[in-house]
């Protein structure tokens, strides 16, 4: 059954009832005639309202020409009693406004003629009294005071006063009289329109409903019809396909009781005249259903033979039951419907409901008795031929064994007979071979018993020199460990001084006296390389260097070496050549980091004995299939003598005490070593003066098992310093990107985004999302690795995620905020864990929780693009003092910053509804509102902008005002002597603008401002050092940022320090530097005892070791602390540490 579509139909050509078609009709009819009706009344009340306000003018008028008379009269008698001009200033101001006024009243009064005509006497009144009083003046200059004094007796200025008074006031009635008359019109409009548009409202209210109640019948009608359509459609989707009976019958009770709101059901499907139950929907097994009826058997035969649905309401107990594991029931309404078809009944349904069965679920039921009919039969064919089917297969197959099974009888006595034959004859010629095989194992026997006697005595020499290797390994790996330390300790305080007198913050050194500092941090560092290569080669021999095999583009390989050394070779005049052959492939499979260490060794060595010439870097493959990489040069050469002896460690191939090159000898020794490692090979090509070419040959996939041994010779391995009773742990291998990116690809004006992520999976999806939208990508997965980058490449935006493996992601959104080059870049941070808050006062522009949605992703990289492409930045300067508010706004305006300024509250917040700022400035003193409600307002109401917020006030805040204020804002500056400096550096921070495009007065602040740390001021840093040069040096980068030092020189001191300030209110320690080796109670014990006491137990710890060996880093963090480093010190990863453990 169909519906009619065509046009003419009931529906009209609008697709609308008629009903509700008339109901719209009149409503818009209605609604144009009350908006009519209004706008007259509208009209009126306006009018009325000029009216009256015509009248008030009119008043005002008469009064103000009153006024000016008076001033008039008062002006002449000061001038006749003083003969003095300056009392006729009121006189001469009242000549020049009486005629405006009469002018004024006239225009005012056209309107009407009776005041038109009172109008004209006036003037005559006020002419005559200006006359008097003209005369009167004129003649106390000529005649005196006497002769003035004569007209003014005569009354005749008092009678025109008089009269000019009486006009007035007859006018001002009739006027006053006029705005009476008017305001009782204008309020009989007002209640015109008011009542009119109180009916109009509830007329409206009515069609409104009308209208409603006929659209929710058409409605209800369609839904109806849409309902059974649907329901249908379900259950013809439910029993399509392949399936059996019972299947069939679960499809058919799930669909229908979950789409007509049963409780419970079963389903009979007919064999001739019995009806078996194949199907249940709801109903516990303890149930007592019956299994199977006959025709007119009970109500489910009734249905069958008259072939019609059958309703029961009100049912009593006994009947059909639901249940759950909370309880059983049974329904309250029952439906029995027969599935027939042709006339015949192939399945009958039964359904309970706790509710009164609805007519469209009986209308439903009855539609679709023919559907499922038809599946039944359907399958109950199926499942006849699938019987006959398998019974066929099943008769084929035993045939097939039976004959089978006799072939293989008759094939396996034959084999049976050959095989004692042949093993008889075996027999005889085994019985042979036994006899004599037994005289030769008793001469062997003799042999092996003096073998094993031999060695006995050889194992017993080997493990004597075994335990003496362990003896002299132990005592190397105590050496080194100890050496370092030692060395390290005064290299740390010597280096941190050097790099702070070479940054000279205070611009008081000279040129000269900076180059001298440098000159020191240079040799520090070169002894400091000294150090880690004698590090490197006992690693190397103790075997704990891990090689970690990926894929590694040739192409990246040669630009960062390029990139490195054609600054040398400019500054020593040579020439440097790369070349890569054609058969070379693309990448290579091998530990990157390794490689590029051996080579970067054999091009610095090239360099520094090539005085003039050329350095070559070469790469082809050989004719074994291996890839080679030469590096040549046309320096001094080396002898035939000495080409052996340079790879070995401290060997050179001069030297001799007037030797011209400097150098440890380590190099070529631990380019050897990881060659080796590699599985790979080196060679060496030279000429004494012609030059000389290193050649390393390593083969294309690394591959463990072509790794040959080292040398027997070979200096004993070091074994790593670790406590008495505890295994030697390896060093955490750091792992290399394996996640290609757009660094090798040639420059152009896509913006570069750079990911900094150690799941490759994830990166790459950051990496082809950035490409989609018009980036391009670089892939970092280390902190190290993402600083190089973001310092070579300096990207447009920087997407980072906080646990990298070799330190936290927030260290290095501090060091990139904090270095000049690279603070300008916007950082958004996508995290497993929740730092949003630690990231966002550290610079973050926004914070993203994993896991992410792409679209999540996009809107990222979208907020990143509209940063990136606005050019112009606002800022809202919110400040009461006019002089600090103009100060403030010409410190930070620049080329690319326009400030907007404000001097209230209200002020501020209209500013806020109407514009767009990227910034706000806020003084807490406004004239109108506290800084804190204006904060609130902004935080709480939705029409304001709220936009990062510097609290810039000169009020003392309280810890509780400063806890307050941090809801709002990451940024508070208390004004002083540095804090023009200090805002300068936070809004460019804001802002993210480039440092170096700033002007010159500009970049120098914002260098003052950076010798502070707000993080770091008015905070307490214990440095527990035994050592007083690196207290020393410590204490020269921290207390000049602010920071409050003490002292502990040993475990035992740290504790009683901790335990002193803890007991002072508002003066416990914020952050423990903590060294490791000390007397009397070491770091690591320090730090064990410290997270004893659960009051220390959130006390941020970062250990300071100078052993750097392999375990140092694990054993301090499983004693509990927080973070680590290795000495000498890097001030700006060890000011990042301190800024993010440091407590907010």
């Amino acid at each position: 059954m169909t519906r009619s579509t065509r046009p003419g139909s009931s529906d009209g050509k609008l697709g609308l009832d008629p009903a509700v078609a008339m109901g719209l009709a009149v409503a818009v009819v209605f609604f144009l005639a009350s908006g009519i009706l209004a706008f007259f009344n509208l009209q009126a009340v306006r009018d009325g309202n000029q009216k009256i306000v015509q009248s008030y003018d009119v008043i005002v008028a008469l009064d103000g020409l009153l006024s000016s008379t008076q001033d008039a009269e008062t002006g002449q008698r000061g001038f006749l009693l003083s003969n003095n001009d300056r009392y006729l200033g009121p006189y001469n101001a009242a000549l020049a406004a009486i005629p405006v006024k009469l002018d004024e009243i006239a225009r005012l009064t056209q309107d009407n003629p009776a005041q038109e005509r009172a109008v004209a006497a006036l003037k005559i009144h006020v002419a005559a009294k200006l006359a008097e009083l003209a005369q009167t003046i004129d003649l106390r200059r000529a005649q005196g005071l006497d002769a003035a004094l004569a007209v003014v007796n005569s009354d005749r200025g008092k009678i025109e006063m008089d009269a000019i008074r009486a006009q007035l006031t007859a006018m001002a009635q009739e006027e006053s009289s006029l705005r009476s008359r008017r305001l009782v019109d204008m309020n009989a409009a007002q209640q015109t329109a008011l009542v009119s548009g109180l009916l109009s409202g509830v007329l409206g209210i009515l069609l409104t409903l009308a209208i409603g109640l006929l659209m929710r019948r058409a409605t209800m009608a369609g839904r109806r019809e849409d309902w059974l359509q649907r329901g249908q459609v379900g259950l013809a989707s439910t029993i399509v396909g392949d399936q059996s009976v019972e299947q069939l019958g679960n499809s058919i009770l799930e669909f229908l009781a979950g789409y007509l709101g049963a409780v419970a059901g079963a389903l009979f499907v007919g064999n001739g005249d019995l009806y078996r139950r194949t199907a249940t929907y709801g109903v516990p097994e303890s149930a007592p259903i019956p299994g199977q009826f006959k025709n007119r058997e009970g109500l489910l035969g009734q249905a069958v033979a008259e072939n019609r649905a059958i309703r029961v309401g009100d049912l009593p107990d006994g009947y059909l039951t639901f249940g759950s594991a909370l309880g059983q029931d049974k329904p309250r309404h029952l439906i029995v419907v027969p599935a027939s078809v042709d006339g015949r009944a192939y399945a009958v349904l039964e359904f309970g409901f706790l509710q009164a069965i609805d007519d469209r679920a009986a209308e439903l039921l009855d539609q679709a008795s023919a559907a499922i009919a038809i599946a039944v039969r359907s399958a109950n064919y199926r499942g006849e031929l699938q019987d006959l089917l398998e019974e066929t297969q099943r008769q084929s197959e035993e045939l097939q064994t039976q004959s089978e099974e006799l072939r293989v009888s008759n094939e396996e006595l034959e084999e049976q007979g050959r095989a004692l034959k042949e093993s008889q004859a075996r027999l005889e010629q085994q019985q042979v071979e036994l006899e004599q095989t037994n005289s030769q194992l008793e001469e062997q026997a003799q042999q092996l018993e003096a073998q094993r006697d031999d060695l006995e005595r050889v194992n017993a020499s080997v493990n004597l020199k075994a335990r003496e290797l362990e003896q002299a390994s132990r005592y190397k790996s105590d050496f080194l460990a100890n050496m370092s330390h030692e060395l390290r300790t005064p290299l740390n305080s010597s280096l941190i001084l050097a790099k702070l007198l070479a940054d000279n913050p205070d611009d008081n050194l000279s040129e000269e006296q900076v180059k001298y500092a440098q000159t020191i941090q240079s040799s520090g560092n070169d002894l400091l390389n000294l150090i880690n290569d004698i590090l490197d080669l006992s690693k190397i021999e103790a075997g704990h260097v891990e090689i970690s095999a990926q894929s590694t583009p040739i192409q990246r390989l040669t630009n960062n070496l390029r990139h490195l050394f054609e600054p040398v070779a400019q500054q020593k005049k040579l020439g440097f050549a790369v070349d890569i052959a054609q058969d070379v492939p693309e990448t290579i499979e091998t530990d990157p980091q390794r490689l590029e260490q051996v080579l970067k060794n054999l091009l610095s060595n090239a360099f520094k004995f090539t005085e003039t010439g050329q350095v070559a870097f070469s790469i082809r493959r050989t004719s074994d299939g291996r890839i080679a990489f030469s590096v040549s040069d046309t320096g001094i050469g080396i002898a035939k003598e000495q080409q052996q002896s340079v790879f070995e460690a401290f060997h050179q191939a001069d030297g001799t005490i007037s030797r011209r090159y400097g150098g440890t000898g380590l190099g070529l020794s631990i380019s050897r070593q990881l060659v080796r490692l590699l599985g790979g090979s080196i060679d060496l090509k030279s000429q004494p003066g012609e030059g000389s070419t290193f050649t390393i040959m390593i083969p294309v996939s690394y591959d463990p098992a072509t790794v040959e041994a080292r040398n027997a010779t070979a200096v004993p391995a070091a074994m790593p310093l670790v406590p008495r009773g505890e295994a030697p742990r390896p060093a955490p291998a750091v792992p290399r990107r394996k996640v290609a990116d757009d660094r090798d690809s040639s420059p152009d004006e896509k913006r570069i985004l750079l990911v900094i992520e150690d799941d490759d999976t994830f990166a790459a999806i950051l990496r082809d999302l950035s490409r989609e939208m018009g980036f391009r990508a670089l892939v970092a997965g280390t902190a190290e690795e993402a600083l190089t980058l973001a310092r070579q490449f300096i990207p447009s935006a920087i997407i980072l995620d906080v646990g990298l493996p070799d330190q936290s992601g927030l260290a290095v959104l501090d060091r990139l905020k904090h270095d000049v080059a690279t603070r300008h870049i916007p950082i958004h941070i996508v995290s497993a864990e929740d730092h949003e808050e630690t990231a966002l006062m550290l610079g973050a522009v926004g914070f993203e929780l994993k896991p992410v949605k792409r679209e999540q992703l996009v809107e990222v990289l979208q907020k990143l693009e509209a940063r990136l492409s606005q050019r112009m930045h606002r800022v809202l300067i919110v400040e009461d003092d006019l002089v600090q508010r103009e100060a403030v706004a010409k410190l930070l305006t620049s080329h690319d910053v326009e400030t907007v300024t404000a001097g209230t509250a209200a002020e501020c917040l209209k500013l806020l509804t109407e514009q767009t700022f990227d910034c706000v400035v806020l003084d807490l003193s406004l004239p109108d509102a506290s800084g804190y409600s204006l904060l609130e307002t902004m935080s709480d109401e939705t029409a304001y902008a709220f936009p990062p917020v510097i609290v810039y006030t000169g009020r003392d805040l309280s810890a509780d005002d400063e806890h307050r204020l941090r809801r709002y804002s990451k940024s508070i500056i208390i004004k002083g002597a540095k804090s023009p400096e200090r805002l300068l550096d936070e809004v460019s921070l804001f802002l993210h603008q480039v440092v170096s495009d700033l002007p010159d007065e500009q970049q120098k602040m914002i260098r003052k401002a950076r010798n502070r740390d707000a993080l770091l001021e008015g905070r307490r840093i214990l440095v527990v050092e035994d050592d007083i040069r690196n207290v020393y040096a410590l204490t020269n980068i921290l207390e000049p940022r602010g920071a409050i030092i003490e002292i502990a020189r040993n475990g035992r001191e740290a504790l009683e320090t901790l335990q002193r300030f803890s007991s002072k209110e508002g003066e416990a320690v914020d952050l423990v530097l903590m060294d490791v080796m000390m007397p009397i109670m070491d770091g690591l014990e320090d730090t064990r005892e410290i997270r004893r006491n659960p009051a220390w137990k959130k006390l941020p710890i970062i250990t300071l070791t100078a052993k750097a060996m392999p375990d140092d880093q694990q054993r301090c963090v499983d004693a509990g602390a927080n973070d680590y480093m290795a000495k000498p010190l890097d001030i700006e990863r060890l000011l990042s540490l301190v800024r993010v453990w440091m407590p907010k």
